[in-house]
């Protein structure tokens, strides 16, 4: 690996307005060579040449779906290209109004153009987002095969008790005979728990390097890390080898300062636009605080599927699951305090998709929460697609920035 040194460490450079971008390291690079091999294209061509794969399935349940020899494919590949097309499909042929969330109408837009498609199989978490399921749900008539997870909330320990871990079991088991016609091969799925655990230590161990020189790797490949860290871009064993690059370099870079001054910052909000986290850094802020990571392992001292479920309901009792899963929604919160005081973060951004009624509350609670914890909190509204935010958008996050500064 070339050698790194303190010119090739600051990703970044500012001039006080426009970030320059240096040449990309060869961790960076091969996550980018990673994306990009996962587009929407490349993706049916896989499957035209016998992958089997889903759409959705992609967060805590991906290594079920890989268990069942498939692969889960994140419904946000579904706005990475021709989103605004979608979005257009959506509001004018499936009569989906204009002033819904962006995220619903591009992901049913789009299937809806792909109704010869090599992927037909779609898995939705009943927990989740109540608009992504009925828009799913039109998707049966599009002659799609779809399978609805039933959701189990768990706001305390004592929630977890045995007959919920219980209806969890079996919802898992009709996951695998959905997908292979026979139940779940434990053995299986405890190696891919395993691998899984090795997958998120490693993770962790970047965010955690990452902190001591953040501008060397810089927030929109973290991003592309943290939402890889499921569904590994269809390519578990490279995208471990991605985040083994990514930490030799670390390691190095955390000992060499960075040349930038920063201030930082936590974000919450799964849905970012790559504009916004450009603009946040061209504003000299850096997010060290994310939510979009487990904290914990999956559990090896009990039975591979109620490990599963156990790590579901911990994970929505941490908040870790998003705006639109259950409990998560009303643990969210936490998380996000608890990552303020372990970054030392000077502020909070959150984001929403614009329309989304349940992100919004939940922004709303987070703005009250740390309102009254002293901490500084800005709220920023945005779409799925990729074009560069709105003047007024630039402006708020400038103006949050300086008065950070």
């Amino acid at each position: 690996m070339p050698t790194i040194t303190e010119s090739s460490v600051s990703a970044k450079r500012r001039d006080g307005q426009i970030a320059v971008e240096a040449p990309p390291s060869p961790g960076i690079q091969a996550l980018r060579d990673l994306v990009a091999s996962f587009s929407f294209d490349q993706i049916e061509r896989r499957a035209a040449e016998g992958l089997k794969a889903v759409w959705g399935g992609s967060t805590w349940e991906a290594p079920l779906i890989y268990a069942c020899d498939t692969v889960p494919i994140a419904m946000a590949e579904l706005w990475r290209e021709r989103s605004r097309e979608a979005e257009s499909v959506g509001e004018r042929e499936l009569q989906i109004p204009s002033e819904f969330c962006s995220m619903i109408k591009v992901v049913a837009g789009r299937l809806h153009l792909r109704t010869s498609q090599n992927i037909r199989r779609i898995i939705h978490f009943g927990g989740g987002c109540e608009p992504m399921g009925l828009a799913i749900e039109m998707m049966k008539r599009e002659g799609y095969d779809v399978h609805c997870i039933e959701g189990v909330h768990a706001f305390h320990a004592s929630d977890k008790r045995p007959e919920t871990i219980q209806i969890l079991v079996h919802e898992f088991e009709r996951i695998a005979k959905w997908l292979t016609g026979k139940g779940v091969d434990q053995d299986r799925l405890g190696e891919e728990l395993r691998k899984k655990n090795v997958l998120l230590s490693k993770l962790r161990r970047v965010l955690e390097l990452r902190k001591s020189n953040p501008l060397y790797l810089t927030s929109v490949p973290t991003v592309q890390l943290l939402n890889g860290s499921s569904h590994c871009y269809g390519n578990p064993a490279q995208y471990l080898r991605v985040i083994d690059l990514l930490i030799r370099e670390l390691e190095v870079a955390a000992t060499l300062p960075s040349a930038d001054r920063y201030i930082p910052l936590v974000l919450a909000g799964g849905a970012v636009s790559p504009s916004i986290l450009h603009v946040i850094e061209e504003s000299k802020g850096a997010i060290l605080g994310w939510i979009l990571v487990g904290t914990v392992d999956y559990r090896d001292d009990i039975a591979p599927l109620e490990s599963l479920a156990h790590y579901l309901l911990d994970a929505q009792a941490r908040g870790e699951l998003g705006e639109g899963a259950g409990a998560s929604a009303t643990f969210r919160r936490y998380r996000i305090e608890a990552l303020v005081r372990e970054t030392g973060a000077k502020g909070v951004i959150s984001t929403t998709v614009t329309g989304c009624p349940y992100a919004s509350i939940v922004q709303q609670m987070e703005r009250t929460h740390f309102k009254n914890l002293g901490v500084s909190f800005i709220g920023l509204e945005t779409n799925v697609h990729k074009e560069r935010p709105s003047e007024e958008q630039i402006m708020r996050v400038r103006t949050f920035m300086e008065m950070l500064n």
